[in-house]
């Protein structure tokens, strides 16, 4: 049962999808035992026409035993796998997962396949779902309801990873990287309404996106830390995204000159940028992270929440991570290129490595210049282009899509001789610089401009990299 992950439930629950991300998340084998079938016995439909169902039935449970003997498996069952007895024994000995959702909506998902159980109706079908609800319910429910296929893959993955401690980090600030260990919490728990939606979690919620990142949202947050009472010994807890972190991160150090809080990035981008380092700031008058504070939080990661994201969201955070690579850390960057593939698939082990490593890299640059003097510049890669870029976009753009054009542009312009290896990284993840713009106004309220110029990082060579002040006429000619 250690390495065996079966999947039921009706035709249109989502199986086989789930199914395929799971396996690729974890590197195990995935079967579709429908497509088994049709690989030996020909098309489910005719087989149906020819022998009938019971004779269908056999066959499929011969192939259920045959593949729970397998281990580091995902199988994709089909919907009356649990009719049988023995079947439901046989499930008994995976981590067995029903995926449910409601009839209505499978039907409609279904009712133009060719499938046996299509053709006999909607009543039918519906008839057939009743009777085996309670059989399904045998085993964990997934409730699929108003969650995405990403969300549903990365709660089965939770669930079924043991937990464990993958590092502890402590230098400039704590930080703890794990799956599925139990923090304690603390006097108020602030949870982005998107976690609360996929996970669950307990706590008060709040807004997400850069729509959290104004003055009248923290406003609004100062007003409930008065009202449930908290001082300056009190610890509040922000579980959420980039955004999160940061507006929350920005209201606890403000309040009463800064009070005690942790943080837990449920984001890629969260995990290896937002949450490390303890810089904070909310956008003003349009302006990008243009009023801001600095902190020290706690900060724990559970690499498993990142399985949640979009493919969009979750390459935002590979974005950041091999800026990191590409200014301080070549062979970060060298990792990242040789698996990118495993990366964007979201493979466990390579996401834990990089996130691992990233965290590292940044907290050993931020040791060195806590108050953002002088080296800690060099993580601005990409950021005064891509900044500008959000801004211009009213924050249509999002962060990480802004930086990873900015990466290119910034380096085609001044590190010319590593153009090449950013750009394939990049565009391989579906990032490509559109059409041209004047940035210089949004340049000009860079909080990184000196006079006419803005300090850019240089790279001689991945991973190797200094700062440059540029002029920004320059620099806006995009």
């Amino acid at each position: 049962m250690e390495d065996k992950i079966a999947l039921i439930g009706m035709m249109g629950c989502g199986k086989s999808v789930v199914g395929k991300k799971i396996a690729q998340i974890l590197g195990f084998e995935y079967v579709d035992l429908d497509e088994k079938f049709e690989k030996s016995y020909g098309s489910i439909e005719r087989y149906f026409e020819k022998y009938g169902e019971d004779k269908f039935r056999t066959l499929e449970s011969d192939l259920l035993e045959r593949y729970s003997k397998t281990d580091r498996i995902v199988l994709s069952t089909g919907g009356g796998i649990i009719e049988r007895p023995k079947n439901r024994e046989i499930l008994k000995t995976m981590h067995t997962f029903y995926l449910e959702a409601d009839p209505e909506a499978l039907w409609n998902r279904v009712k133009n396949s060719s499938r046996p159980l299509v053709k006999i109706g909607k009543n039918a079908f519906l008839s057939r779902f009743e009777k085996r609800k309670p059989l399904y319910e045998i085993y964990e429910t997934i409730h699929t309801g108003s969650l995405e296929i990403d969300h549903v893959t990365a709660i089965i993955v939770r669930k079924f990873t043991k937990s464990r401690q993958i590092d502890e980090l402590d230098s400039y600030q704590k930080v703890m990287i794990f799956h599925n260990v139990e923090i304690e919490r603390s006097d108020l728990c602030l949870v982005s309404k998107t976690v609360k939606k996929i996970w669950n979690t307990e706590g008060t919620e709040v807004d997400d996106g850069e729509e959290f990142k104004s003055i009248a949202s923290a406003q609004k947050m100062w007003e409930l830390f008065l009202e449930k009472g908290l001082s300056r010994s009190s610890k509040i807890t922000a579980i959420g995204g980039g955004t999160v972190t940061d507006a929350i991160g920005f209201v606890a150090t403000t309040y009463m000159r800064g009070m005690n809080f942790e943080l837990y990035p449920t984001t890629l981008l969260g995990m290896v940028d937002a949450a490390i380092g303890g810089k904070f700031a909310i956008n003003f008058n349009g302006v990008k992270n243009l009023v801001g504070t600095f902190g020290k939080p706690d900060v724990f990661i559970d690499t498993v929440y990142a399985l949640s994201l979009d493919d969009e969201r979750f390459k935002e955070g590979i974005v950041e991570s091999a800026k990191i690579g590409a200014v301080y850390d070549e062979k970060l960057f060298q990792y990242m290129e040789d698996n990118l593939g495993k990366i964007i698939a979201k493979n466990l082990d390579v996401v834990d490595e990089v996130i691992k490593t990233a965290v590292k890299d940044k907290l050993d640059v931020i040791l060195k210049d806590p108050h953002d003097q002088n080296l800690r510049h060099i993580l601005n890669f990409g950021h005064t282009i891509g900044h500008a870029i959000e801004s211009a976009s009213n924050n249509s753009i999002s962060h990480g899509h802004a930086v990873a054009i900015g990466m290119i542009v910034e380096s085609e312009k001044f590190s010319p001789q590593v153009h090449e290896r950013i750009k394939n990284l990049i565009t391989s993840l579906g990032f490509n610089p559109e059409k041209d713009e004047d940035l210089t106004r949004w340049i000009l309220s860079d909080k990184k401009k000196v006079g006419n110029a803005v300090v850019i990082p240089v790279i001689e060579k991945i991973g190797n990299s200094h700062l440059e002040k540029i002029g920004i006429e320059i620099l806006s000619d995009h």
